[in-house]
């Protein structure tokens, strides 16, 4: 499946590109709607998701001039906006969006949404000739994202190690930021809620990255909070997994997280 993103905020693309490409969606980005124009023009994509707000053709108008051309009158278009209510609901319903999702957006929010107008999108699909191949000469060839690893059926023993010969670690966790937040790794004291633990994680981390946009695009790499009378340390390790520490402590001692941020190029190195 491919989703082409259309925003002109380098950060909201780069945030929507990481939660994307761990669904092995085909993902590739437009800076405006009269980019993104010229992209479909040799490429169709299954999916547009546009923002609301853009300089000179907005979300609503983009979205009016695709229903109104054969060729794309099928591509559900979703729409972002920083301030949803009934105006704009009503507005993206006219033009012929699928709905508007708020930002920041987490995985709850956006997935959902997102398989319910690709499977609109199957069975509405006209048959057609398949689109002419992209030159990859073009210089308006869409760039194909990368999708990193995930971690699955790696040792991280040695890696862990370390966080284990402080007393006030008790558990220490390799959590995946994707859509299952399974636990990669879970070292030092047993716990029953590991996999809730991993929810949380992967909603916290989706949290910072909106946080982070909405600070100007800044990446939030590492927080922290109160965890039933104990703290929970969480830093990113790249864009599909995360480090989580239960520490006892109701705050995290700044020798914890130095030895989080030495550790963080072995863990790293591990997902290469």
């Amino acid at each position: 499946m491919k989703i082409l993103i259309v925003d002109d905020s380098v950060s909201v693309r780069k945030a929507l590109e990481r939660l994307l490409s761990p669904r092995q969606y085909v993902v590739w980005s437009a800076s405006s709607a009269e980019h993104a124009m010229e992209l479909i023009a040799t490429d169709v994509p299954d999916l547009i998701i546009a923002d609301v707000v853009m300089p000179n053709m907005n979300g609503f108008e983009l979205t009016s001039r695709l229903k109104s051309l054969d060729r794309f009158r099928h591509v559900p278009v979703l729409l972002i906006s920083g301030i949803v209510d009934s105006s704009v609901t009503a507005q993206a319903k006219e033009a012929g969006a699928e709905g508007v999702v708020s930002k920041p957006f987490t995985p709850e929010d956006l997935f959902p949404r997102i398989d319910a107008a690709l499977a609109k999108r199957s069975q509405a699909q006209p048959e057609s000739q398949p689109a002419e191949p992209i030159s990859p000469t073009q210089p308006s060839a869409p760039e194909i994202i990368a999708i990193p690893k995930t971690g699955k059926g790696v040792d991280f023993t040695s890696q862990l190690a370390p966080f284990l010969e402080k007393p006030e670690i008790e558990t220490v966790l390799i959590v995946a930021t994707t859509v299952d937040a399974s636990v990669l790794a879970e070292h030092g004291k047993p716990l029953d809620e590991a996999p809730l633990i991993g929810t949380y994680v992967r909603t916290l981390t989706s949290i910072s990255n909106g946080l982070g946009i909405n600070l100007g695009g800044v990446d939030l790499h590492s927080f922290s909070l109160e965890y039933q009378g104990k703290s929970l340390l969480v830093s990113r390790i790249n864009d599909t997994s995360a480090l989580a520490l239960i520490v006892s402590a109701p705050s995290v001692p700044s020798t914890v997280r130095y030895l989080a941020s030495r550790q963080m190029a072995s863990l790293q190195q591990a997902f290469a």
